[in-house]
């Protein structure tokens, strides 16, 4: 019997050189930090609402109605336009499409934010996958298609 042949090792699939997925650590102090950022927004307009409802009732319901525009536009909107949140900058990490590492549209950025609820409502299950799959993507990734990836 004729010696096998050495073979190359099957690599892992992941990322490109210089990029690693993101840790299950790191993604949730981002999101702790964009929440208190949200959150923070909301306070400051809050109480520019009840000002404002006292003196011109029409502005203040406006500004009320940016509560819930802040609320549901925040985290699409910058994973959308720069791929990242305030919260994800001091930790390199990147919001991108998981077929070929590019940035995502709206449509996967609201998905993932729909993703969130979703992860939410099943007792959290959602965000504990990230613990569990080889891509560390959650429910919300798997949702819309994407991976968050640091950037090392």
């Amino acid at each position: 019997m004729p010696p096998s042949a050495w073979a190359r090792p099957v690599e892992p699939e992941g990322p490109a050189p210089g990029v690693a997925f993101g840790g299950a650590g790191e993604r949730l102090l981002a999101y702790l930090i964009d929440g208190l950022v949200v959150l923070a927004a909301n306070i400051g307009l809050f109480l520019a609402a009840i000002a404002l409802v006292i003196l011109a009732l029409p502005l203040g319901l406006l500004v009320f109605l940016a509560i819930f525009v802040v609320d549901l536009a925040y985290f699409p909107y910058f994973w959308a336009t720069r791929g990242q949140t305030p919260g994800m900058r001091p930790f390199q990490l990147y919001v991108v499409r998981d077929r070929d590492g590019g940035p995502i549209t709206t449509g996967q950025a609201i998905l993932r934010l729909i993703g969130y609820w979703i992860d939410g409502v099943v007792f959290y299950l959602g965000y504990i996958w990230i613990l569990i799959d080889s891509r560390k993507r959650g429910w919300h990734d798997l949702i819309a298609g994407t991976v968050v990836i640091k950037r090392i």
